[in-house]
């Protein structure tokens, strides 16, 4: 048997544009998200054999062909004469599920990385490539750093974030389907209005124009609480505060690590879920 384990971590939508209905039902976006430090833990095991085993630390995750990195497994085997191999995927889960912080991509992403750290198969290109097949924001997770995606999120260009960014993260107590959240929208982006935020590198305040999530107008009709709690991020001191992806979670922007941590002390009495986070 060889393993290995890796780090998969979180990401947050710093704006997020939908611009319109694609002909094979996606939707065109335009979104800059930064990667956090909140991570999951991946574990991959390769023994002989032809199956995959995905076991998760969390109740509720799916573990058959539906999981993404039972599909990232699949891939990395089907794509390439390769040799039959039993995987066994443990997650250990910390990001949120249905919170728009991007796990379930990240954990997909962080599967075929390992698996080619164990089996060295594919160039980064290719591996880049065949992560398209696994989800829209699993590309974003193939890269190093923050990135601008669009398409329906799996053209990802890699960007620089020229201030240190901290962030206080409120997980309610209830979560968000993506694809629920996009079948509810009815209002698309002006498309010209991205453009002013089509850059290679951002300062705070370049993100603090181009501040906007679109889906979060879909989820504020069906779930109050959201706007409940960027009221209550402001109100402590947050210089900004928006839902992440198609939520659940709800963050506010901190330029001192300071102010980041004196308002998670005050709303994790309030909240179960709160996280203190650094952009990476």
């Amino acid at each position: 048997m060889v393993q290995a384990a890796s780090l998969a971590p979180a990401k947050l939508n710093l704006f997020l544009y939908v611009l319109g209905k694609r002909k094979d039902g996606y939707h065109d976006i335009f979104t800059l998200m930064q990667k956090v430090s909140l991570y999951d833990k991946i574990s991959v095991s390769l023994e002989d054999g032809d199956s995959i085993t995905i076991n998760a630390s969390m109740n509720g995750i799916t573990l058959d062909e539906r999981n993404t990195a039972h599909l990232a497994a699949s891939l990395f085997f089907g794509h390439k004469n390769i040799g039959k191999k039993h995987v066994t995927v443990m997650l250990e889960k910390h990001i949120p599920v249905e919170s728009g912080m991007g796990g379930a991509s990240s954990d997909a992403a962080s599967v075929l990385k390992t698996l080619n750290r164990l089996l060295p198969s594919y160039r980064e290109d290719q591996l880049y490539e065949l992560s398209k097949q696994a989800g829209s924001d699993v590309p974003f997770f193939m890269i190093d750093g923050p990135g601008l995606a669009t398409g329906r999120g799996d053209i990802v260009k890699k960007v620089e974030i020229t201030d240190h960014l901290y962030y206080v993260v409120v997980k309610p107590d209830f979560g968000i389907s993506t694809k629920w959240a996009y079948s509810q929208l009815k209002i698309l982006t002006n498309s010209e209005l991205p453009l002013m935020c089509d850059r290679a590198l951002y300062t705070r305040d370049d993100i603090m124009r181009c501040l906007q999530n679109d889906l979060e107008t879909v989820t504020g009709r069906y779930t109050p609480e959201i706007k409940a709690i960027k009221e209550k991020l402001l109100s402590y001191g947050a210089k900004a505060a928006m839902m992440t992806g198609s939520g659940s979670c709800i963050f506010g922007i901190f330029y001192e690590e300071q102010e980041a941590q004196a308002v998670f002390n005050k709303i994790s009495k309030e909240y179960t879920a709160v996280y203190k986070l650094r952009g990476i």
